[in-house]
Formats: C-alpha cells, sequence, structure tokens
C-alpha cells in the first residue's frame, strides 16, 4: 500500500506515491524473469515503451500454503505503473521481460470472494496471479472492482499520509491541502472527513477549479505572495502535494497554535521541483515537523496494518466518470491513450 505503498504517486515525485514500498527478492524475481502470472499476460520488452500483450506463457504453479491464487478481475495504471515502465522507479528492480503492474483486484474462483491486492504484491498485468496471502484484503460485497483499482492509488496517498505519517493522526485537527484539485488532494478531503478532521482547507492556484472540488470548509487561492486570511485560524496539518517554493510560503503564512506545532507532509511534486531549500531561519522561528509520506518513511508492517480501513473505505465509492477500462489485450494502444485526469485500469 510513490509508494509505493509507499507512496506511488504525482508529478515528478513518483517516489512519494503511496505504493513505493520494495518487493522482497523473491517478488522482484516474479515481476522481472520469465515465469508470468498466467497462460495470457502483458510484460515490458523494452524499457519506456508499453507492455505487450503475450499469449501461451507457462501457466502458474500451484500456489504454497501461504498464498492464494487468483483471477484478476482488474489492475490499475497509477503514475507508479508508468513510471517503473520507463525503468525509473526506485522499486523496479531485475531486467526484461518486466511486469510494472502495481495493484489490483482478483477473484478466488473456489469462494468467490473478491480480493485487494496491494502494491507490489504479485505482477497482475496477467490472467491469474500468486499472492501471500498477508498481503491481500477482502472486498465487501458492494464493492466495485474497478472502482478499487483505479483509486487505491490516489487514496491512499492521504490515508497512509494522516494515518501513519501524522503523530496522533488527525481527527480533531485542522488541515490544509495545497493542491486541492488534483486527483489526490481531491480524494484528502473525503479521507480527512472520514477520519474526523476539524477543519479541512483546500488551497489551489486556480479559484474555478478550486470551487469545485467538494468537501472543504474554507479555500485559499494560492497567490503570490500568498495570504492567508486571519479567519481560517491555525493549521495543524498540512498535505503538500505540489512541492517547490509553495512549501515554504505556506510554511511562513499559515497560523501555527503555540504548543501544537505544525505537521508538514510532503506527499507529490506536481511543481516539478527536485530539490526544496528551507532557510534555517524559518525552521529556528516556527514550530515545524517537516516528514515525507513516500519511499522510506512506511513499513510493509504499515502497508499491511492499514489495507482493511482503505479497503473498507474504497468499497463505498462509486465509480467516477474519469475512470476509464480497457482489455488487458488492448494494453499497448490503451497505455498512452487517456487524459492527464484519467484513470486507465485493464481487465485482463
Amino acid at each position: 500500500m510513490a509508494s509505493t505503498w509507499k507512496h506511488l504517486h504525482t508529478g515528478r515525485a513518483l517516489s512519494k506515491s503511496f505504493f513505493n514500498t520494495k518487493p522482497s527478492k523473491r517478488q522482484q524475481q516474479s515481476f522481472s524473469t520469465t515465469p508470468s502470472s498466467a497462460m495470457n499476460a502483458a510484460l515490458l520488452t523494452a524499457w519506456g515503451k508499453p507492455p505487450k500483450y503475450m499469449t501461451n506463457r507457462p501457466p502458474l504453479p500451484a500456489p504454497s500454503p501461504s498464498q492464494l491464487q487468483l483471477k484478476i478481475l482488474a489492475a490499475g495504471v497509477p503514475r507508479a505503473a508508468k513510471g517503473r515502465a520507463l525503468g525509473k522507479h526506485s522499486s523496479v528492480q531485475g531486467g526484461l521481460p518486466y511486469d510494472p503492474s502495481v495493484d489490483g483486484v482478483g477473484l478466488d474462483e473456489s469462494t468467490g470472494k473478491k480480493y485487494y491486492i496491494g502494491p507490489l504484491a504479485a505482477p497482475l498485468f496477467a490472467e491469474r496471479a500468486n499472492v501471500e496471502k498477508r498481503l491481500i484484503t477482502e472486498l465487501l460485497p458492494e464493492a466495485d472492482p474497478i472502482t478499487v483499482a483505479a483509486l487505491a492509488n490516489p487514496v491512499s496517498s492521504s490515508w497512509m499520509a494522516l494515518n501513519v505519517r501524522v503523530i496522533g493522526g488527525i481527527k480533531n485537527r485542522n488541515l490544509l491541502i495545497v493542491g486541492a484539485t488534483s486527483e489526490s488532494g481531491r480524494h484528502a478531503a473525503r479521507v480527512a472527513r472520514h477520519l474526523g478532521a476539524s477543519k479541512i482547507i483546500g488551497a489551489s492556484r486556480t479559484q474555478e477549479t478550486l470551487d469545485l472540488v467538494e468537501g472543504l470548509d474554507e479555500r485559499i487561492l494560492l497567490t503570490d505572495p500568498i495570504s492567508i486570511p486571519k479567519t481560517i485560524g491555525p493549521i495543524d496539518v498540512v498535505l503538500d502535494y505540489v512541492g517547490g517554493p509553495t512549501n515554504i510560503a505556506v510554511m511562513k503564512a499559515v497560523e501555527i497554535q503555540e504548543g501544537r506545532g505544525l505537521q508538514y507532509v510532503s506527499v507529490g511534486g506536481m511543481a516539478g521541483h527536485e530539490n526544496l531549500v528551507i532557510p534555517a531561519s524559518l525552521l529556528n522561528a516556527r514550530d515545524i515537523r517537516i516528514v515525507g509520506s513516500g519511499m522510506g518513511g512506511l513499513t510493509m508492517d504499515d502497508i499491511v496494518k492499514q489495507m482493511p480501513g482503505l479497503v473498507a473505505f474504497l468499497s463505498k465509492i462509486k465509480r467516477p466518470s474519469n475512470v476509464i477500462t480497457a482489455p488487458l489485450a488492448d494494453i499497448e494502444t490503451a497505455w498512452d491513450s487517456t487524459g492527464e485526469k484519467e484513470r486507465l485500469v485493464l481487465i485482463p
């Protein structure tokens, strides 16, 4: 559960997506060597190119006692998967052919139960996969597999940040989401409301799109310089999906309540700035704790612990209109066919 359940996510900061967890040696081998997940599968044969659909692949071996063999119902194509296909993502180890999938949903055909398959648990651009039981979570009966596969990555960014990286969680605290109009930012408002935040403020550079974000109590337009009205009050937690100079401007502008401090969580990097220069005078003058929510910030135990709550939350979301589906057999043409705001899901 870039992330990436160590957060495989937005912009250039792919390593900050929720699903950036490094796979085990055994998992690395299953992603990068000849054995595939089923008779038909999609694998990279060249870095930077779409995976190719292949038929008559070797069948799966019988699952071990710690595994379930699942029929894949849906596999998402988040930014993390695109980064893995480029060969530049931190989770990539091994050579070609390679399965760049991240997570998805599978069916236990013997019981009829559907499961969310956690990040990097198995190669999922295939008809079937053998998956460790500890890395799957059963879906509620009403859950839509396509919706879960499409939204697990963007929703998990705020879920993991607020539940794991923020000390004490977000309940009864005031949250500022910088980049609230992004896919992950919009879901962060819903997640924070579900987790009991007291006040949720969204910030973006475009008022028109910011006004459309649901679940916000207040809205701030990111101007230069940034001006935050006194009526907003103190902020306890910031989730920043933008990065770059905006980080510093927000740290300087927000009101911080004495004795509570500010927890500043860097989640994404939509602004495209690799480095963050923080003046020492700012850190000395303000009570600020800065953390990331990506590679190295989360453990597999964190991910496994959070999966049931995350999956239950995902199971209740109606499928958004920006979710696009395509047969796995059409992966080559579908790979780069979706727009920036669309979520592609492949169906074997």
